[in-house]
């Protein structure tokens, strides 16, 4: 997130199609939104998470985020320590589905705590 300035909901949404992660230089990721987690009672198909465009902008707006060589890297040792979801997706939780904005939330104080 730091390398990006990624919103934690950009981050649980990240796949790796829209990554260009080359092996030299600069890479590029293509977002085009993030997921929301709203509760099961609030979202029209019953699921926790609703996959939501940026605001103020078009349904099908993105937006391509040049990223510096030291983040390719690290995505790059994510993906092989860690794989890829079937759907794509870099990071999941524990059971395969999308994680939770606030566990971001608290990895980033604990990292910034020791730091």
């Amino acid at each position: 997130m730091y390398y990006v300035a990624m919103r934690p909901t950009e981050v649980i949404h990240l796949r790796l199609d829209q990554c260009h992660l080359p092996d030299n230089g600069w890479g590029l990721v293509n977002l085009s939104g993030g997921v929301v987690t709203s509760g099961k009672q609030w979202t029209d198909d019953g699921a926790v998470h609703e996959v939501h465009s940026f605001k103020r902008r078009a349904a099908t707006a993105t937006r391509q985020v040049p990223i510096p060589p030291q983040f390719v890297r690290m995505l790059k040792a994510h993906i092989e320590r860690f794989g890829v979801a079937p759907d794509g997706l870099l990071f999941r939780n524990m059971a395969g589905n999308y994680g939770d904005v606030a566990a971001y939330g608290m990895t980033s104080a604990r990292a910034r705590e020791l730091a």
